[in-house]
């Protein structure tokens, strides 16, 4: 399953990235590309634009409208149309910033690129070698996955991934 989000939804985007599901997001980008991509990449269309909602219809493009302003409703609309086919999460395995699925990396690959005390802390990272990001769990790792949990509830499919 692959998303592009519309301008309007940087935030859910972001969610469904961190829960591992291919979401583009372009926070300047003109409809009629929005509209070349889905079609081209077969994504599915979220937004919050009414008109650009209707134009992909029209087109018989699958486009989904979000009516919330909040991402936290905003991601429970999305798993609810979606849930058949969201059978399983792969948390923490593509770059929240840029999309990107992570890759496994060794601390002497990434030792000048985090603080010192993560090194001693941890013994697995994550590189994204789209925009350079390095991740490793912290204890925000936890305090993310419980929020996804009450946020989404009895709706939250298995979890795997590299955390």
């Amino acid at each position: 399953m692959k998303f592009l989000a519309d301008r309007m939804l940087g935030r859910l985007a972001k969610k469904l990235r961190m829960l591992g599901i291919d979401t583009m997001y372009y926070n300047i980008i003109e409809e009629s590309e929005i509209i070349e991509i889905i079609m081209k990449e077969k994504r599915i269309l979220l937004t919050r634009d009414s008109e650009l909602h209707s134009r992909c219809m029209k087109k018989s493009l699958e486009s989904f409208l979000l009516k919330s302003n909040y991402w936290e409703s905003q991601l429970r609309a999305v798993f609810h149309r979606y849930i058949n086919r969201i059978d399983q999460i792969n948390f923490l395995t593509r770059c929240s910033h840029c999309n990107n699925v992570l890759d496994s990396v060794s601390y002497k690959e990434i030792k000048h690129e985090v603080p010192e005390y993560v090194l001693f802390t941890n013994d697995q990272f994550l590189k994204c070698y789209g925009c350079g990001q390095v991740y490793w769990k912290g204890s925000h790792v936890n305090k993310i996955m419980n929020k996804f949990i009450e946020v989404l509830g009895k709706d939250f499919p298995e979890v795997s991934g590299q955390h």
